[in-house]
């Protein structure tokens, strides 16, 4: 799903990032692991557009994924609840799901820190 610009612009400025409107990569731009508890908060206590949802869900994929280099960690207990907010609204997610599970990459050398555990998503 292609995200309009617009909820970029309205999801940053709720979130204060430090969107500048020239980003091609929202989530990846924005991504900041050390944000990770507030962006899931924010998912989990707002009302919020399948598009909003997709955003943010991925902005919090993104951030754990910059949490599990930066930490070096296969995973951490942080991974549950991110797990479960994806499958709890999965059929909007898929697209997000596959992108980051690289499913026709076999060669484990191409793999982002997260794909084996969006692999079992």
């Amino acid at each position: 799903m292609i995200i309009k610009k617009e909820i970029f612009e309205q999801l940053s400025k709720e979130l204060r990032l430090p969107y500048t409107g020239i980003e091609q990569d929202w989530d990846l731009e924005m991504a900041n692991s050390k944000r990770l508890k507030d962006f899931i908060e924010f998912y989990r206590g707002n009302e919020l557009s399948s598009e909003k949802k997709i955003a943010i869900m991925s902005l919090i994929i993104a951030s754990y994924e910059d949490f599990l280099n930066e930490n070096d960690l296969k995973r951490d207990n942080k991974w549950i609840e991110i797990k479960s907010l994806i499958e709890s609204q999965k059929v909007i997610f898929q697209e997000l799901i596959n992108r980051w599970a690289l499913p026709n990459e076999l060669n484990n050398n191409n793999i982002f820190k997260i794909t084996p555990l969006m692999r079992t998503v």
